[in-house]
């Protein structure tokens, strides 16, 4: 009878641990969900309220400017030489694209054949291209005229499964977008520390981001800018014992078997 207790008390024990476990499981494969709803967050309807922060050309800028007319002899020399259909390729890279871009000044300007000078600086886009369209009204009367920023690289770095430098041709990039282009966060990457560096007219602005709050949505950080950098801190706990990819399950699953097998062997 005392045996009995002894073996009760050592499956009880067991039992427990293995209980202890699938909780600790739980708890790890938690802190990998991205956009958890918790306590303060917010709710769907409000998440709509967010919008991307305006972007502001700054010197060293790379504007790539493509400009058509019906004249094709005049949109080779301000293209480059590239005109029709043809020489397209030269557009369909970042080499093309770049030789065929004009960097801004320190002054804040550009520099266009023929119409000169156009001061860009802390405009928009979409006023660039307005300034843009304005200045060669006065030689190609039929001119229009396109826009780009090509120089829109986020930096990504750290517990990243691609780690890199990547460019977009998209406007309203948000970070998730961001981190699933550079293959998401290794395991170990701490979610709940992700640290974004923005440069700004003061300097370099240093944000710490939280990916598994809901809050996240209606924040400006959100949304990533030109130049941004993205770095995920390790998750060091994690790290040192591999405690989020242990197959808990596995663990648990030989162990139930090995109890039960233990209990009948000993009725």
């Amino acid at each position: 009878m005392k045996r009995i207790k002894i073996i009760n008390k050592k499956i009880s024990l067991i039992l427990l641990t293995s209980i202890i476990i699938v909780f600790t499981s739980c708890t790890s494969q938690k802190k990998l969900i991205y956009l958890q709803e918790k306590a303060n967050s917010i709710s769907g309807s409000n998440s709509l309220l967010n919008k991307s922060p305006e972007y502001h050309l700054r010197a060293n800028d790379i504007l790539f400017i493509k400009i058509n007319s019906l004249d094709p002899d005049n949109s080779a020399f301000f293209n480059g030489g590239a005109s029709g259909s043809g020489n397209m390729y030269q557009f369909q890279n970042e080499i093309g694209i770049y030789l065929n871009s004009y960097t801004i000044s320190d002054s804040g300007s550009i520099n266009i054949p023929i119409s000169g000078n156009i001061y860009v600086k802390d405009l928009t886009v979409a006023d660039a291209q307005k300034e843009v369209q304005k200045a060669m009204g006065k030689y190609l009367k039929d001119a229009t005229v396109v826009v780009k920023l090509a120089n829109y690289r986020v930096s990504i770095i750290g517990d990243i499964e691609r780690p890199g430098v990547y460019t977009f041709y998209q406007d309203n990039v948000n970070i998730l977008e961001a981190i699933a282009k550079a293959g998401d966060l290794t395991p170990y990457g701490n979610r709940y520390r992700v640290m974004l560096i923005r440069k700004t007219e003061a300097g370099d602005k240093v944000s710490m981001i939280d990916l598994t709050d809901r809050n996240l949505l209606n924040k400006p950080e959100f949304f990533i800018l030109p130049n941004d950098i993205i770095y995920v801190e390790p998750n060091k706990a994690a790290k040192s014992v591999g405690f989020a990819t242990f197959p808990w399950s596995v663990v648990l699953s030989s162990v139930s078997t090995i109890v039960t097998i233990y209990a009948l062997l000993k009725k």
